[in-house]
């Protein structure tokens, strides 16, 4: 068991909810994150185990998506983001990030609507989230980005309203990931993610 199996163990019995589905866990995600934040004010998380938290948690959300198959890249490619995702025509790529953007995941993503990127994180600072910024993402193939509904609350309906090359919303709720990955399966595709969907 690693630290952060460790840590997310102690959020799930402080928080009551060990006995849940992954999907359920995942509903409470603001609420793991927030004790988890406590205890790193106590006793600083290594930046390591934060990184493994935020991808246990965002697998959390895909394990109860009916066939999904997740594959991590490899060591030489994750620069490019942590796992992918079967996509039609192509997979689709997701970048896991913790707290800050920073440049790393704007970095991440591949540059390509052939084979675009999903954003996924903890993000806490809306100085990140600037308009030009938000539409810089667009033009590293990013379709989405989702985080936590706190953080895009603050933000402006200028940024809230970027929309991807489907027409839809750049920026999502964290708490969006499963459905809109889940409502994107194609059946037609074999539970392939349909781009165009998302």
């Amino acid at each position: 068991m690693t630290k952060a199996d460790e840590l997310l163990g102690q959020a799930y019995e402080y928080l009551k909810i060990s006995g849940l589905c992954d999907s359920d866990k995942y509903k409470k995600i603001e609420d793991i994150v927030g004790y988890l934040d406590w205890l790193n004010s106590k006793s600083k998380i290594p930046p390591g185990t934060t990184g493994t938290i935020s991808e246990r948690l965002c697998k959390l959300g895909l394990t109860e998506v009916p066939g999904i198959q997740i594959r991590p890249f490899g060591k030489a490619w994750q620069w490019v983001g942590d796992i992918l995702l079967p996509g039609h025509p192509y997979d689709i790529a997701v970048s896991i990030k913790s707290f800050k953007a920073k440049e790393r995941l704007i970095a991440s993503g591949t540059g390509s609507i052939l084979t675009p990127t999903l954003g996924w994180g903890l993000f806490n600072d809306p100085s990140e989230w600037g308009f030009e910024r938000c539409n810089s993402y667009l033009y590293r193939g990013f379709l989405a980005i989702y985080m936590p509904r706190n953080l895009l609350s603050q933000l402006g309906s200028e940024q809230r309203e970027i929309k991807n090359f489907n027409g839809t919303r750049l920026l999502r709720d964290l708490q969006k990931f499963p459905s809109d990955v889940q409502s994107a399966m194609s059946p037609k595709n074999s539970h392939r993610i349909d781009m165009r969907e998302i």
